[in-house]
């Protein structure tokens, strides 16, 4: 089963509560987000795995508290390929969350999250 690209009613919720702080806080997410993408990229070109895990792991935990279902689930998929040194696995990973970065982008801002 796919996970949703983002969890709409917990960020409806949120939305509701914060109003406009939880935009700055999704506005945040969104500008860091290729910052996180380039981390990831010059982990895995250096073939810095220790290095690599951390950075999935920070990506799992910033986009799960942001309600990006699929691409936290990606990143935890990423955290851990890298940890068991899994190449096959992280190549599949990265080319995922590649894909799914500028899909939760477009969901955010289709939801007027952003």
């Amino acid at each position: 089963m796919t996970s949703p690209l983002i969890n709409s009613a917990n960020l409806d919720e949120l939305l509701s509560l914060l109003g406009e702080e939880f935009r700055d806080i999704a506005r945040l997410f969104v500008d860091q987000l290729q910052g996180e993408l380039a981390g990831l990229r010059a982990a895995r070109a250096a073939q810095d795995w220790t290095g690599l895990y951390r950075r999935a792991h920070a990506l799992k935990g910033s986009s799960g508290n942001m309600g990006a279902t699929a691409l936290s689930e990606s990143a935890a998929r990423l955290e851990r390929a890298a940890r068991e040194g899994d190449l096959e696995g992280v190549e599949r990973e990265m080319a995922a969350i590649e894909h799914l970065a500028p899909q939760t982008v477009q969901a955010l801002q289709a939801g007027r999250y952003v």
